[in-house]
């Protein structure tokens, strides 16, 4: 498989037509809001009879105000249609890199009155369906779930000035949750969730004898709190959300989005990781509760975006840092200021032995941190055993798809289909799905389970252990097809199956280090 990957690397149109076919296992880093095709919003936009700005491209409920024209005028306009596809999403965008990164955060509110939660089926059939086409089995999506309904009454029991303690957020979480808003958002919630994974399954056809792609492809969500708000608004969102994944099966974990480099943000960062690090082990001291996950968006900063000041410049130096060994995250997302960290050999070191996976997106932080090539640290991580996959990011916004991101990987890292592949398992091992995993890790090597380590991978017809194995979790039922996949895959490329590499999710101990150029791993 490396000698046909790399006899494509100088062939664009034949390494994109390869990676096509590849299975890409997980996207464990995709925003609804922002995973959304432009097309679509545009679409949804016009049949539900919104209108938009015709200066700012901000759209509206009707009735349309004075300046504000129907979207559906763009569908017989090519110029409003260009117009408001690139206001939405990256589209032809010329600027500076600080001009990209400020207009890709305000596409969100342009775009914003569109997704209600009469289209959330919609939004998520639209992301299904393009993760199927691009033979991915399972997706984690970042939202806030209503959240934000919570996040308001934070102000009731949470004063400004406050001091912080475990004691004391133990006290306002329990004042929160016997707020009347708290459970009948929380009831709702649960109800909408499940209508909307119906609702995206039905659009998809997934019943009937032509079912979309999508409808092989798993979704969870992962409830998102909102980083530019003040800190008792965030911590009343994750207490929402620790509660939510009690009831509902399909959200998995909390997470921290929205930019980095705001002043709230950087005010209440390690605040914000000592709440999350109570909810954890509180939640992990009774029994009876299910898993909560925590992912964090935690090194998504370059300099120019922080305030010129020593302390502001300081925050380069231990967001990563502190989302591990604060807040306990199981995944960075991003991650990409690594090399301003402190001591970031350690970190690393740190990431490996803790299985701290890496979400990596490479487009986004091309386009909005300037990170291409040698100075995204993509192959530090793998260089240094740190568990990392590829992940979309915002691929409505970015004009992406996962298939990009493989790209990316090959040309402008010099990644290996060895790596690749590894990845793709990776984004499985980490994922929050339930159940035991079919590996079993030790070390820098991985072996399959005892109860499927003499069953070929991928076999549709497994041993009697094994196929109880895989009944009785879905993480390794998942593993198992991604695993029937990629072989299918090797062999329609090599007409024999590759097995060198056959349950290894460490890096390969022969790869070049990161400082030789032109070398791939």
């Amino acid at each position: 498989m490396e000698s046909r990957l790399n006899s494509l690397r100088a062939d664009g149109e034949a390494l994109r037509g390869f990676l096509e076919e590849m299975p890409k296992g997980a996207d464990l880093h995709s925003h609804l809001s922002g995973a959304v095709t432009t097309e679509r919003l545009i679409e949804w936009g016009a049949a539900d009879g919104l209108c938009v700005d015709s200066s700012t491209f901000v759209a509206m409920p009707p009735p349309c105000a004075q300046g504000a024209v129907p979207i559906a005028g763009a569908l017989s306009d090519p110029a409003l249609y260009e117009d408001v596809l690139g206001a939405w999403s990256m589209e032809g965008f010329q600027g500076t890199l600080l001009e990209a990164h400020q207009h890709f955060f305000d596409t969100f509110g342009k775009f914003g009155a569109i997704l209600t939660d009469a289209r959330t089926d919609d939004a998520i059939a639209d992301v299904l369906s393009i993760a199927g086409r691009n033979h991915q089995v399972y997706v984690e999506l970042m939202q806030g779930l209503n959240s934000s309904i919570v996040g308001g009454i934070a102000s009731k029991y949470i004063m400004p000035g406050d001091t912080w303690d475990e004691g004391y957020l133990l006290e306002k979480r329990a004042q929160i949750m016997t707020d009347p808003v708290f459970g009948s958002t929380l009831a709702q919630t649960h109800r909408t969730i499940e209508d909307s994974i119906n609702g995206a399954r039905r659009l998809l056809g997934c019943a009937t004898n032509q079912p979309d792609p999508g409808c092989d492809v798993g979704v969870r969500f992962i409830l998102s709190a909102n980083r530019t708000r003040d800190r008792g608004y965030v911590f009343a969102q994750w207490v929402y959300g620790y509660e939510l994944t009690q009831i509902s099966p399909h959200v998995v974990g909390v997470e921290l989005v929205s930019p980095e480099e705001n002043p709230n943000s950087l005010m209440y960062y390690d605040d914000e990781m000592l709440a999350l690090d109570v909810l954890r082990r509180f939640n992990l001291d009774d029994p009876s509760r299910r898993p909560v996950h925590i992912a964090l968006h935690a090194g998504e900063l370059i300099p120019e975006v922080l305030p010129p000041t020593p302390e502001g410049q300081r925050h380069l130096t231990f967001h990563i840092r502190h989302a591990v060994e604060l807040a306990h995250a199981e995944r960075i997302g991003h991650g990409s200021d690594l090399f301003d960290e402190d001591e970031p050999l350690d970190l690393l070191r740190e990431m490996r032995d803790e299985g701290v996976m890496v979400e990596i997106c490479l487009t986004s932080n091309a386009t909005l941190l300037g990170k291409v090539g040698r100075t995204h640290p993509v192959r530090a991580y793998v260089e240094h055993d740190v568990p990392a996959a590829l992940a979309t990011d915002d691929e409505g916004v970015l004009r992406i798809d996962i298939l990009d991101e493989f790209v990316r990987a090959v040309t402008l890292q010099q990644l290996r289909y060895r790596t690749l592949k590894r990845m793709v398992r990776t984004s499985l091992e980490h994922s929050f799905l339930p159940g035991v995993s079919l590996w079993s890790v030790s070390g820098r090597r991985s072996e399959v389970a005892d109860a499927c380590a003499h069953d070929a991978l991928g076999d549709p017809y497994p041993s009697v252990g094994c196929a109880r194995l895989l009944a009785d979790s879905e993480r390794a039922a998942m593993q198992w097809e991604l695993e029937a996949e990629l072989a299918a895959f090797e062999e329609a490329v090599l007409r024999g199956p590759d097995t060198a590499d056959e349950g290894d999710l460490a890096p390969d101990p022969a790869s070049p280090p990161a400082s030789s150029p032109g070398q791939t791993y």
